[in-house]
C-alpha cells in the first residue's frame, strides 16, 4: 500500500492554492452583478401639492432598478377625478423615462382624502423617450429624476401629467 507524505510545504502550497480557488469563484459569482449602494433622495414640492414632501430610495439589484417612494400631505384626488399619482424615473441628461408604479394610499390608487402615498418598485427598461426598451442606467450627478405627476392617465408608456399649465402636474420631485 502507497503512503502520501503531507509535509508542512505542501500543506501551505495546498491552502494557497485553496485560497486562490476561492477568491476567483466569488469573483466570478458576483462580477456579473452590480451592486449599487442605495441612493436616498430628498422630493420636494411642486405646483400640483405645495404642501407634499416625500423620500425615494433608488438602488440596482443586478440590472434591476428596485426601491421605494413615499410622499406626504398629497392633496385629494377624490374618486371619479380620474386623477392618480405615478411615479417616474427620467434621466435628464436624455430625455429616457420609466414608469415606476402608481402611489397607494389606504391600498387603492385613489386619493379622495390626499394625505400619504407610497410605492416600492422595480424597473427594468426605459418605458417612454429615445432609448425605449433599453435597460435603465443611472445618468452623471444631477441628471437623475424621480418625479410624482398627478396624472389622468396611468398607462406606464408616457407620463400624462393634468393640468394646462406646464409642471402644474408635479406632485413632488428630486434629483440625484
Amino acid at each position: 500500500m502507497n503512503t502520501v507524505r503531507v509535509t508542512n510545504k505542501t500543506k501551505g502550497m495546498l491552502s494557497t492554492f485553496m485560497t486562490i480557488t476561492l477568491s476567483a469563484m466569488l469573483i466570478g459569482v458576483f462580477s456579473g452583478t452590480a451592486y449599487a449602494q442605495t441612493i436616498h433622495v430628498s422630493l420636494s414640492s411642486g405646483p400640483g401639492a405645495p404642501d407634499a414632501s416625500g423620500t425615494a430610495k433608488v438602488g440596482f439589484e443586478g440590472s434591476v432598478l428596485v426601491g421605494k417612494v413615499q410622499v406626504k400631505n398629497l392633496p385629494p384626488q377624490p374618486f371619479g377625478s380620474g386623477q392618480f399619482y405615478g411615479v417616474w424615473f427620467v434621466r435628464t441628461d436624455t430625455g429616457n423615462k420609466a414608469f415606476l408604479g402608481a402611489l397607494i394610499n389606504d391600498k387603492s390608487i385613489i386619493f379622495p382624502e390626499g394625505g400619504e402615498g407610497r410605492t416600492d418598485f422595480s424597473a427594468t427598461q426605459f418605458t417612454d423617450g429615445p432609448d425605449v426598451g433599453d435597460p435603465i442606467t443611472l445618468g452623471p450627478a444631477g441628471t437623475n429624476l424621480i418625479i410624482v405627476l398627478i396624472e389622468n392617465i396611468i398607462n406606464g408608456l408616457t407620463p400624462s401629467p393634468v393640468g394646462p399649465v406646464p409642471g402644474s402636474g408635479v406632485a413632488v420631485a428630486g434629483t440625484f
